[in-house]
C-alpha cells in the first residue's frame, strides 16, 4: 500500500504520517501494527528522500552554480541566506544553531530563528518555538543528534557553495 502517494508537500506528508502512526501504532494495533508500522515510517522517508531530490533538481534546473546533491540539507535555502553573516552556524540534529550572533539577531529573527537561553545560540527548527524543555546538554544533544559546522567555502571564479564540515 502507498501511503503518501496522494501528498503535495511536506507539511501534508508529516500530518498523514502523525495520523498513521496514531492508528496503527503497536501500542493501539497490537502486534500486527508494528510491522505496518515500519512499512509507513520506511515510506514515509522514501517520500522525504524523493520530494527533496525532486525539489533540488528543479530549484537548480537553470542555474548554473548547482551544490553536490549528496551534500544538500533539508535548510539548503536557509543556509543560503545565513551563510555570509557574522556568526558561527552549526547543524545539530534537525536544528540550525548560530552562535556568537548577537550583531545578526534582527536578521536570523527575520528569517524565522528564535533565542534559546539555555544554549545561548539562534535556533531555526522549520517552524514555531514549540515550548520543549529538554534536561540534555547542548554536548549531549550533539552526541546523541549529530553535529555539523557549516563553512563558506572559498572558490576563485565559481559561487562560494555551503560546505559542511563534518
Amino acid at each position: 500500500m502507498k501511503y503518501f502517494q496522494q501528498c503535495q508537500s511536506i507539511e501534508e506528508a508529516k500530518k498523514h504520517y502523525r495520523q498513521l502512526l496514531l492508528k496503527h501504532h503497536p501500542d493501539h494495533a497490537g502486534k500486527e501494527g508494528e510491522a505496518v508500522t515500519k512499512e509507513i515510517i520506511s515510506q514515509f522517508n522514501a517520500f522525504l528522500k524523493n520530494f527533496m531530490s525532486n525539489s533540488f533538481n528543479s530549484y537548480y534546473q537553470d542555474k548554473e552554480w548547482k551544490p553536490d546533491p549528496d551534500s544538500v540539507t533539508p535548510f539548503q535555502d536557509i543556509l543560503e541566506k545565513i551563510i555570509d553573516l557574522e556568526c558561527e552556524i552549526e547543524i545539530i540534529g534537525f536544528w540550525i544553531y548560530c552562535f556568537n550572533s548577537k550583531e545578526v539577531k534582527e536578521q536570523l529573527k527575520e528569517l524565522g530563528f528564535w533565542f534559546s537561553i539555555k544554549h545561548k545560540a539562534w535556533v531555526f527548527s522549520g517552524g514555531k518555538k514549540r515550548k520543549i524543555t529538554s534536561r540534555e546538554t547542548l554536548d549531549e544533544i550533539r552526541a546523541s543528534k549529530g553535529s555539523h559546522k557549516v563553512q563558506k567555502e572559498e572558490k576563485e571564479k565559481e559561487k562560494s557553495p555551503l560546505k559542511i564540515a563534518v
